[in-house]
């Protein structure tokens, strides 16, 4: 039988996620601290919840997709965070990119509340998300690994198991994002390159289309030649920042030096100062190419 789910933070990727809970036949309720952002899954079967408190009460399983560990952890205690409603054995699911460190305070929090943690953060784009076509990353108690695979099927192409410390999962989520967010960097360089010496990037790009097997990879290609840095449907400044934070956080504690991430992290920086925090990620790469604040 298929769990009842709780689902709290319907932002660019949780709006998504959320619809293919729904879509899938899954007994949903859900919350979100603006309301109106609730009003289209209500339209495939969703139901309101007036607190976290209240949604968690009703599910065996709470996800959760919001912004930061500061976030979330507000959003789970208090007389009406998740806590306060969870039942026993029940579990939690994070599908954010957090701190390795601050997955193993959740396991910690939830252990002493007689529940389950999981995390399981994934690879792609609000519109991946809502097409069903994330990639999801999942590591926990194995006694709850059972109900955080059947959701995260439900919106996920490819679900994979990668250990038991909750940790293991954000860790390969900041390599991975850390992975991109290097290539974005070193495109940017390129074509910034070829422009200032007369030649053309889009030669370039036809390589970079031809090279790069991801998807993902082939958009930031297009993506940065054309300066083309809408939000919509993807990933937004304000994330791609807090994202290679944790990276060169988590880096720091292993003693790995980050080199590319703190370049990455400067223009990041530049480019929020300019108020560009709600563009895509990729953004920052207009600063190599001569753009000053």
């Amino acid at each position: 039988m298929s769990s009842k789910v709780a689902f709290i933070g319907l932002g660019r990727m949780g709006s998504g996620i959320a619809a293919n809970i729904a879509k899938h036949g899954m007994d949903l309720v859900v919350w979100n601290r603006t309301a109106s952002k609730i009003a289209s899954l209500l339209t495939i079967g969703a139901k309101p919840a007036g607190s976290a408190k209240e949604a968690a009460a009703v599910a065996d399983i709470v996800v959760t997709s919001l912004m930061d560990d500061q976030s979330i952890l507000a959003t789970l205690t208090g007389e009406e965070g998740i806590l306060a409603g969870l039942k026993p054995v029940g579990v939690h699911l994070c599908v954010a990119t957090i701190s390795p460190d601050f997955a193993d305070e959740l396991t910690r929090i939830h252990s002493e509340h007689g529940s389950y943690y999981v995390s399981g953060p994934v690879v792609g784009r609000p519109n991946a998300a809502l097409a069903g076509e994330l990639t999801s990353y999942l590591a926990g108690n194995g006694a709850a690994m059972g109900k955080a695979q059947e959701v995260a099927r439900c919106y996920s192409k490819a679900v994979h198991v990668v250990g038991e410390a909750a940790r293991t999962a954000n860790v390969i989520k900041l390599c991975i994002n850390y992975s991109v967010v290097s290539v974005i960097e070193i495109i940017g360089e390129v074509y910034a390159l070829a422009e200032k010496s007369g030649a053309d990037p889009a030669v370039i790009n036809e390589f970079y289309q031809s090279a790069f097997a991801h998807p993902a990879l082939k958009n930031y290609g297009n993506k940065i030649l054309s300066r083309d840095f809408q939000s919509e449907g993807g990933f937004a400044l304000s994330g791609g920042r807090k994202d290679v934070t944790l990276m060169l956080r988590a880096a720091k504690q292993c003693g790995v030096e980050l080199d590319i991430g703190n370049v990455v992290l400067n223009k990041m920086n530049a480019a929020v100062e300019e108020g560009l925090s709600e563009m895509d990620w990729s953004v920052f790469t207009e600063f190599t190419r001569g753009r000053r604040a």
